[in-house]
């Protein structure tokens, strides 16, 4: 899950508010994703469209790799391409830490501490390894209310992962701006390489039990393709492959009606059984693929079309959509610990309620509760943000005596 790095400042924040309109996008896969986890627990993934479409919600998973391996890879590329140095990891690593972390912890808090069924099962172990986003990393260690966080473990090796990767990547690009192929080329390969790792965890069980694919390589594509488009948009305008998405990306309705078709073919058998069912290794793969079109196809339009322009883009770029896109990382973090929570408090249960007052129900006190932690814990944070500046001090030091010397001199 992607948090807004509006609040960490640096090059990701410059970013986001170059590209406005995905804010809005970062809130519609949040509610993506609650949607999903509603319906599971409401026992309305049925063999019918609206079951189908319902079980592949969590399409906005896909959507938030994406928007992470664009938002964050952006700076780097553009940095090499402008021949500057990069931005430093440290400070890096410190902003995502700070933005991400304090809100999380709370959330493991509750959720152990106050949700029935983690009671006498939280262990010290249990305790660590989500304290430490390392709860995928072997078998039972999502616990009640925080099953969803093992994207946020994903994300989290990604964002370690990423100045080493994307400063891989960013050297293919130096010199040539006009000519992204090599760069777009290592994209394509690192998602091979997660497709092979996908079907050979599902075709050999390998390590049955173990979560392996909810790894990061797992993912891989997901991240490339957010990094391919972030690629894209620091090249020269003039450069085939730009002047093709641009051209796409100008209409953002064929955009989203091919990410609609595509994300229709997703809910059919092909793409594997609803549910936790475990599916082949094709039916894995091919749902993986789609998923990764779907997310590249939304967000796309958002970053090579007109920002001004048609009604989408100013609804997810508007107000609303930027406080929604604020509070859309509390949004995911908390809406499963109210979801269970209130089934507990209303003695429904799993698999009973009505879907539709469950989701706005759910959403709403969902919204509620992220507009108070985003308030409380993650907007009171950014005050800390430059305790790891952008530049070491020697080289602030040395920039400031270059700059006051001429006049020393006078």
């Amino acid at each position: 899950m992607t948090a807004s790095a509006t609040l960490e400042g640096g090059p990701e924040a410059r970013v986001e508010r170059t590209f406005p309109a995905l804010d809005g996008a970062r809130a519609l896969a949040a509610t993506a994703v609650l949607l999903h986890h509603v319906a599971f627990w409401t026992q309305d993934y049925t063999p019918d469209l609206v079951g189908r479409i319902f079980s592949r919600l969590d399409v906005g998973v896909a959507i938030f790799f994406v928007l992470s391996g664009f938002l964050l890879a952006r700076p780097l590329f553009l940095a090499a391409v402008e021949e500057r140095p990069a931005p430093r990891t440290a400070a890096y690593l410190w902003r995502r830490g700070l933005r991400i972390l304090p809100a999380y912890w709370l959330t493991v808090v509750v959720a152990l501490l106050v949700l029935p069924h983690n009671e006498g099962v939280a262990g010290a172990g249990t305790w660590l390894r989500h304290l430490t986003l390392t709860q995928i990393y072997g078998s039972g260690g999502l616990r009640e209310g925080l099953s969803h966080t093992w994207s946020l473990c994903t994300e989290a090796a990604f964002y370690v992962l990423l100045p080493f990767a994307g400063a891989w990547v960013a050297r293919l690009l130096r010199g040539r701006v006009t000519r992204p192929g090599r760069a777009l080329a290592a994209l394509g390969l690192a998602t091979l390489l997660g497709w092979g790792w996908l079907v050979w965890i599902h075709a050999a069980d390998a390590f049955p039990g173990a979560g392996l694919d909810l790894w990061l390589p797992a993912y891989a594509g997901w991240f490339a393709g957010g990094m391919a488009l972030a690629v894209l948009s620091v090249c020269a305008r003039d450069a085939r492959p730009v002047r093709a998405v641009t051209e796409l990306g100008a209409s953002l309705p064929t955009c989203w009606a091919a990410a609609g078709a595509l994300f229709w073919v997703a809910t059919t058998a092909v793409a594997g059984p609803q549910g936790l069912v475990r599916p082949t290794a094709p039916e894995a793969l091919l749902k993986n693929a789609l998923y990764l079109g779907v997310a590249v196809l939304l967000v796309l339009p958002l970053v090579f079309g007109d920002q001004r322009q048609g009604w989408v883009r100013a609804a997810l770029s508007s107000r609303a959509g930027r406080f929604l896109g604020d509070i859309s990382y509390a949004l995911f973090l908390v809406h499963l610990t109210v979801l269970v929570g209130g089934l507990t408090v209303l003695d429904l249960g799993p698999f009973r309620g009505n879907l539709f007052w469950v989701s706005v129900a759910v959403w709403v006190v969902s919204v509620a509760v992220a507009a108070v932690v985003y308030a409380v814990v993650e907007r009171p944070l950014r005050r800390f943000r430059r305790l790891v500046p952008e530049r070491p001090a020697a080289a602030t030091t040395g920039a400031a005596t270059a700059q006051t010397a001429p006049s020393a001199r006078v």
